[in-house]
């Protein structure tokens, strides 16, 4: 039951606690402004999420800022880059190249010869089929309704060109580079949260 509640408050805190944009070193207040020439470190993430201090791992992935962050009993603990699918925005049905959003669970671990390490994510899970058949009642799709879609989950990746410049070519999983997805199938076991939002 304690798993429920601090999901469901991943879903209403998250968004409010993270954003990618630069932040500027604090000064002193008599200290004078002067322009800086190096680059201001990049945000991306919050360093404790006290709602998930009893949770052994949660994964939150930012698509805007292209990352996947694990917490430790509420401790953010490693940063990863990752890419997503060629399309963005909200997944709809098979097919469209979209990497959902939304709060979704760890449901298998596998080894996999193309990608290293292939987690499988419980997508669609009951919102995800709720969206589709809102779609389908409201005549979204032509004919030959393609279906929510499946088999998505947080992979390696055998284009690691493409992720390190950052370029989304998945058909809608999360891509990590493979030595990144090994570690990280360490951290994290079958019934981790994982957060997807933008």
């Amino acid at each position: 039951m304690l798993r429920l509640l601090i999901a469901i408050s991943a879903i209403v805190v998250v968004p409010t606690l993270t954003s990618c944009t630069s932040r500027p070193q604090p000064r002193l207040a008599q200290e004078s402004f002067t322009p800086s020439t190096t680059p201001q470190p990049r945000v991306d993430t919050e360093s404790v999420l006290p709602w998930a201090s009893e949770e052994p791992s949660i994964v939150v992935v930012n698509k805007t800022c292209q990352t996947l962050n694990v917490y430790q009993y509420g401790r953010l603990t490693h940063t990863y880059p990752v890419v997503f699918g060629r399309k963005p925005g909200q997944k709809l049905y098979q097919g469209d190249r979209r990497t959902p959003l939304g709060l979704y669970e760890i449901i298998r671990k596998d080894l996999h010869q193309r990608w290293s390490r292939f987690l499988l994510l419980d997508y669609p899970n009951e919102e995800d089929r709720r969206r589709y058949q809102d779609a389908l009642a409201n005549g979204h799709f032509a004919k030959n309704p393609p279906g929510p879609g499946g088999a998505i989950g947080i992979h390696g990746s055998d284009r690691e060109s493409f992720n390190r410049a950052g370029i989304n070519w998945t058909l809608g999983c999360i891509s990590m580079l493979s030595k990144d997805v090994r570690e990280f199938d360490e951290l994290v076991s079958v019934g981790t949260f994982v957060y997807i939002h933008d």
